[in-house]
């Protein structure tokens, strides 16, 4: 069965605050007796389900246009953190990791509704960021609209995270998904020297 884990794109999504919103116009349209319909898009590289790219929060970063894609491709493992604000390091060493690569977090933000921005989102401290690195997890997906808290000012759970090479998976909607592992593919948009890219990201159980 497939799970598709993307927040569709759409004016009514929600987005970070200060970010820019989704528009989608039609430049061409056959309701207007054009040959074709043809749709603009403008949003944030940050708005709906994405992929975050070093270069997110570092100068010296990569692109998302050159990550690696088989990390973003294969067995994962999704856990429940019915839980908001603080995910600790007690919280992050009660999940089962042996051997994962690829973790997905499913908490309340996955049954928020899709217009409405909630800042009481779960988030990482910099000790359970550096935890899952040392435990060889690589790829990290959360239906949060980030790993840090909304307030943060330098991102320490992004930096944390980047010292490990571990890629970031946000704004996932993990709602009637079940716990446990499954097949992962995370495709980025291929935007030369993104900070991010909108990924389609479906998993396989």
């Amino acid at each position: 069965m497939i799970y598709d884990l993307t927040r569709p794109l759409s004016p009514r999504l929600a987005v970070f605050p200060g970010d820019v919103p989704i528009s989608l116009v039609e430049t061409l349209s056959i309701d207007r007796n054009d040959v074709c319909t043809v749709g603009a898009l403008t949003m944030s590289l940050h708005a709906g389900t994405h992929i975050d790219a070093p270069r997110h929060c570092s100068r010296e970063g990569v692109g998302v246009d050159t990550l690696n894609l088989e990390s973003l491709i294969g067995p994962a493992r999704i856990v429940y953190a019915p839980l908001v604000g603080a995910l600790s390091l007690q919280t992050v060493q009660s999940w089962p990791l042996d051997g994962v690569m690829r973790l997905l977090i499913r908490t309340p933000a996955s049954d928020a509704p899709l217009d409405v921005f909630d800042s009481n989102f779960a988030w990482f401290t910099p000790e359970a960021a550096d935890y899952l690195g040392q435990c060889g997890v690589r790829v990290i997906g959360t239906d949060a609209p980030s790993v840090d808290p909304p307030t943060s000012n330098d991102l320490p759970a992004h930096r944390t995270f980047l010292r490990y090479d571990i890629i970031l998976i946000e704004s996932l909607y993990l709602r009637d998904v079940p716990a446990g592992d499954c097949q992962l593919v995370a495709l980025p948009l291929k935007i030369v020297n993104g900070d991010a890219a909108p990924a389609r990201v479906v998993v396989i159980r």
